[in-house]
């Protein structure tokens, strides 16, 4: 009789009376299985007829045709046929989007996956509490069943997202975990509705998205470090079992299934499992090849690849600001290294963009491997190196031989590798592939170097140009300031910030620029004053279609005018700012603001020869820096050259001052003797007797640049360890006023005997030891940067002793190098930076008194994205050197002299930067101004100049462009006057309306003129409005016609590219 009831009992709970004891689990089971199949037979179905498609006779005839016309388009309009994209792949890319969890959208969507999978489960659970396993009720009657229908309906349409995006649309659909979690929970809730009842069934399945919330931490950023990933799934793990068995095991469902689930549950999370299938089928995970996907780019990413390396890399090259939706693709990223474990914060990170970047346990120097990553169809392969290496020399050698290897499988490859030491170029032009014109080396010493010299002259210039290659958002930027941060550092840190948010660009210019603006002047401050962004230079491409750079071309200059074709390079907020100068139509926009501007229906793809925002990879041939040269129909006419009776010795392309041969001996110091040093450049050393060169002479290049008048020469005083400066001084002793000092940075009496405090600019350089400690902690790397740079702001000289003209605010003006971000904040001891901010936020950075090498890991991004980023960084700051000059340089002939003929010294007259007071910016007129053509330095101030204001009238009167100002820290702080720093922060390209001071410094770029010029005489005339149809309220205050240029505020710059042929018709 209890025999009879329990089973009467058993019955009741699994099926429902109204039912009839008519039983249909096996349709509910056959709609999941049935939609299994269906897809495998679809899908290889699919595979099936697209291959016959591709290799029946009517396809080859179509591909031929279709190529036929895509080389005519990409005559027409440069493009490459094979990145054509069709609208699958566009979809495919928005639903990648979606399901990575990297954009706003995206984390919305991956949360509510999980969030509606536990409440659906949450839902099964009192299903199984309340009804039988199997009722006969309408859907419409039960709310728990409508619920998971929405639910239910949400899930498809994300199976429907994460299926579009997959790459391998068979894998997806049978090895997916959460593929079978959808085909046994989704079509049984369509199929309750048509039969009019429900089962419960497998909607236990759902508990699987408890193992997805570990991914979803990490997609959010939340998971990083490896501990907290392993704890995470192991608590997730430890979850999903305990509810399966507590909630679940007492069922009786439950009875036949539980087994099975814990059992595969705890093999499949455990990874148990897949690694018994990789050892018997003996394949790697990060195995397989590389599957191609119509119009999709990818980039190949190889040598030193680590977590911090590759975190580094992706947030840059990822960057939401890369993507124009006109002109650039999302590319794939594509890591090829060898590695026996990859740890899990590495596994994190391929997880946060896994719909971006895959990895391959590959390495390119086996042809095999290359063949398997289709290293011929990539858009480039990026080497990246190791900044920490203890040997440079070997680090560069790793990565020479994965170039040479590159290039004996694939010699068009285009390339783009790291080195760390610049003498190493010449073994790449030993390369016979590799090409000056696709192939690039970022020289991690040039630069760094480089940049260092170069705020010898313009203090802060590095912090600029180190923020306008790297990618920031404007959001992300608003984002860092807190209300932590006190009113005096909100204040300072604001307007930095909106500066440092800014990058480069480029962008052809509309028909507007060409044919209502003609010319440079107008073209870049039409652009500041009514699209609010920045052009500071164009890229020409003549008759010939050989293209050539110019930056702020003068009057004097060729370039001036705008031509057809003529792509432009902007410094603003975001590739949609910049598509402004793309898009700008006089007939549509002319009374609309700059950010409401967009592609109007006069545009025409014909007028442009393309252009990227953000300036697309491509594989387009080196640009050329243009030279001035005269030309009769020139707004002004250049004057001839006129040999000094003094004379100039410079090397043999002109770009660098030369002297005879010098000793170490005659150059060196003796600190014994009173020295009469003064408005010179110090540069400290810590260096051993066996460390690695660093390359002294891309320290000393941009300071000896021929762009200088001989008076304006700063001396250069070494001192560090003898032995290692004679190491460095065959390659510096023909550099003129270079002076080498034998003894410790940190010694006071040495650092006096060099009249430190009389000094313009105090460099602390830190140099690699060949025995590096990899146990040492990291944060003593730059003990000795920083002891030293601490002692030297400790010393006390008399007020009258130091230089009163002190552009940086500090007694000593100090540069101090860091390998550690994190050290930046032992530097300064009086600031109130947080010590978990990123360096571009802190004070030291901002005001242009540290530099760290991370700043440049930047470049490899920008160097693909756009081929002239570092043409035109080199141009800013290594003083002129060119191809032509290195390929002297690797013969090993060093720097020779050079004759003082007018071809030579003609290429004198090139672009510089400096940097210069505004107050001193502006003529003293006292006589009556009639008319509005001139403003007296009285009205000027008194009437509360914008920075705008003095753009336009240097760029009117003068041909220079402003770059940002060098304001003083504490400008407008409430602070008492006494208390106040002199230190001043860098403030890149501020708004038109930024309110100009008197104390401010500007950053001009300008052409450099020889003393022995005559001057350039421009009549100043009144300013007419750009656009007709707008008035600009912009009056240009004239500028003196000669402005005294003491030494202390002249930089140099920009170099010429080594193909520039020298005429009889350039000839001056």
């Amino acid at each position: 009789m209890d025999e009879n009831n329990n089973n009467t009992s058993t019955t009741s709970r699994s099926l429902a009376d109204s039912c009839s004891g008519e039983r249909y689990w096996f349709a509910f089971l056959l709609s999941s299985l049935a939609t299994y199949f269906i897809g495998v037979i679809a899908i290889l179905l699919w595979r099936c007829g697209a291959l016959i498609y591709k290799r029946g006779p009517t396809m080859r005839h179509r591909s031929r045709r279709l190529l036929s016309i895509a080389e005519k388009q990409e005559l027409s309009y440069g493009f490459d046929p094979m990145n054509e994209r069709n609208w699958a792949t566009v979809v495919k890319e928005y639903a990648a989007k979606l399901i990575s969890g990297q954009q706003l959208p995206g984390k919305i969507l991956v949360i509510a996956v999980v969030v509606l999978s536990l409440a659906s489960l949450v839902i099964y659970f009192y299903d199984v509490n309340t009804q039988p396993i199997e009722s006969c009720q309408l859907w419409t009657q039960s709310l728990t069943q409508q619920l998971d229908l929405i639910f239910n309906i949400f899930f498809l349409f994300y199976f429907f997202l994460r299926f579009v995006a997959a790459q391998d649309k068979l894998r997806f659909w049978c090895l997916d975990i959460h593929s079978w979690v959808d085909y046994f929970t989704i079509p049984p809730s369509f199929t309750a509705i048509v039969l009019g009842r429900n089962w419960i069934g497998m909607r236990f399945f759902r508990i699987a998205r408890i193992m997805n919330i570990p991914d979803i931490l990490q997609f959010l950023h939340i998971l990083r470090s490896s501990n907290s990933i392993r704890l995470t799934r192991m608590l997730c793990l430890l979850f999903t079992v305990w509810l399966s068995a507590a909630g679940f095991v007492h069922l009786t469902i439950g009875q036949c299934f539980i087994i099975f689930f814990i059992t595969g549950g705890l093999a499949l999370f455990a990874r148990a499992i897949p690694e018994l299938a990789e050892m018997l089928s003996n394949k790697k995970k990060y195995a397989g090849n590389y599957r191609l996907e119509n119009g999709k780019k990818f980039v190949l990413v190889c040598g030193h690849i680590t977590f911090t390396s590759m975190e580094n890399f992706l947030k840059d090259f990822l960057h939401e600001d890369r993507v124009s939706s006109d002109s650039f693709y999302d590319a794939d990223v594509l890591i090829v290294d060898k590695k026996h474990t990859v740890d899990f914060e590495f596994q994190a990170l391929l997880k946060r963009h896994f719909t971006r970047v895959k990895y391959f346990d590959a390495t390119v120097m086996d042809p095999v491997d290359l063949e398997r990553v289709k290293l011929k169809r990539s858009a480039a392969v990026l080497i990246l190196a190791n900044k920490d290496a203890t040997d440079p020399d070997g680090e560069d050698a790793s990565n020479i031989m994965r170039v040479i290897s590159i290039k004996n499988y694939h010699s068009d490859a285009k390339i783009i590798v790291q080195l760390l030491q610049y003498h190493n170029k010449m073994h790449l032009m030993n390369i016979p592939a590799w090409n000056n014109n696709t192939d690039e080396a970022v020289c991690i010493a040039e630069l760094k170097l480089g940049l260092i010299a170069e705020s010898c002259l313009n203090p802060g210039f590095s912090t600029m140009i180190a923020n306008i290659f790297a990618m920031r958002s404007d959001t992300e930027v608003a984002g860092k300031l807190t209300e932590k941060d006190s009113p005096d550092r909100s204040m300072w840190l604001k307007e930095y910030l909106r500066g440092a948010s800014l990058e480069m660009y480029t962008e052809t210019l509309s028909n507007y620029f060409v044919h209502d603006l003609k010319n440079f002047s107008d073209a870049a401050r039409f652009c500041l004053v009514e699209l609010n962004i920045l052009l500071f230079a164009i890229e020409v491409c003549e008759e010939n279609g050989q293209r050539r750079l110019a930056i702020n071309p003068d009057r004097t200059s060729q370039y001036y005018r705008i031509a057809k074709r003529t792509r432009g390079f902007f410094l603003a907020g975001s590739s949609e700012e910049a598509s402004r100068a793309r898009y700008y139509c006089r007939h549509c926009h002319c009374e609309q603001k700059p950010e409401s501007i967009r592609k109007c229906s006069h545009y025409r793809m014909e007028d442009l020869s393309g252009g990227g925002g953000g300036g697309g990879g491509g594989t387009k041939p080196r640009r050329e820096m243009s030279r001035p040269r005269s030309e009769s129909n020139s707004l002004i006419q250049s004057t001839p050259i006129q040999i000094a009776t003094k004379p100039f010795c410079f090397d043999t392309t002109g770009m660098f001052y030369w002297c005879p041969t010098l000793t170490f001996e005659q150059q060196t110091i003796d600190i014994r003797v009173k020295c009469e040093l003064t408005h010179h450049v110090i540069c400290c050393i810590f260096a051993e007797e066996s460390s690695p060169v660093i390359g002294l002479r891309s320290f000393v290049m941009p300071l000896r640049a021929s762009n200088f008048d001989d008076n304006e020469l700063k001396s250069i005083v070494f001192i560090g360890n003898g032995v290692f400066l004679r190491k460095e001084w065959r390659h510096i002793c023909n550099f003129p006023k270079v002076h080498v000092v034998d003894g410790s940075p940190n010694d006071r009496a040495t650092l006096r005997a060099i009249n430190i405090h009389l000094c313009d600019m105090c460099v602390i350089l830190s140099s690699s030891s060949s025995h590096h400690d990899q146990r040492q902690d990291r944060y003593l790397t730059d003990k000795a940067a920083i002891l030293c740079s601490l002692n030297i702001k400790a010393m006390s000289f008399d007020t009258e002793c130091t230089s009163t003209d002190r552009r940086n605010g500090t007694s000593i003006p100090l540069m101090t190098e860091l390998k550690n971000d994190t050290n930046v904040v032992f530097l300064d001891q009086d600031d109130d930076d947080d010590p978990n901010i990123d360096l571009y936020m802190t004070q030291p950075f901002a005001c242009g008194t540290s530099f760290a090498i991370s700043v440049l890991d930047s470049l490899m991004s920008a160097t693909y994205f756009n081929e002239n980023a570092l043409t035109i960084l080199r141009a800013l700051i290594t003083g002129g050197a060119t191809p032509e000059l290195e390929k002297i340089l690797a013969e090993g002939a060093g720097m020779t002299q050079g004759s003082n003929s007018k071809e030579v010294l003609n290429n004198r007259r090139r672009p510089r930067v400096v940097l210069l007071p505004a107050e001193n910016l502006v003529i003293e007129d006292t006589s009556n101004a009639k008319d509005n053509s001139s403003i007296t330095v009285g009205t000027f101030w008194d009437n509360d100049p914008t920075y705008g204001d003095l753009f336009v009238s240097l760029l009117t009167h003068r041909d220079w462009l402003c770059l940002g100002l060098y304001r003083l820290r504490d400008n407008g702080s409430t602070r008492p006057a006494s208390s106040q720093s002199s230190k001043r922060v860098v403030i890149c390209s501020p708004p038109r309306t930024f309110s100009l001071l008197k104390t401010d410094l500007i950053y001009v770029i300008q052409q450099f003129q020889p003393k022995y010029d005559p001057p350039l005489n421009i009549v100043p005339e009144p300013i007419k409005s750009i656009d007709n149809n707008k008035q600009s309220n912009l009056t240009p205050a004239p500028i003196s016609t000669v402005i005294p240029m003491p030494f202390t505020i002249v930089s140099k710059r920009t170099p010429i590219i080594d193909d520039i042929k020298i005429t009889d018709k350039d000839k001056i």
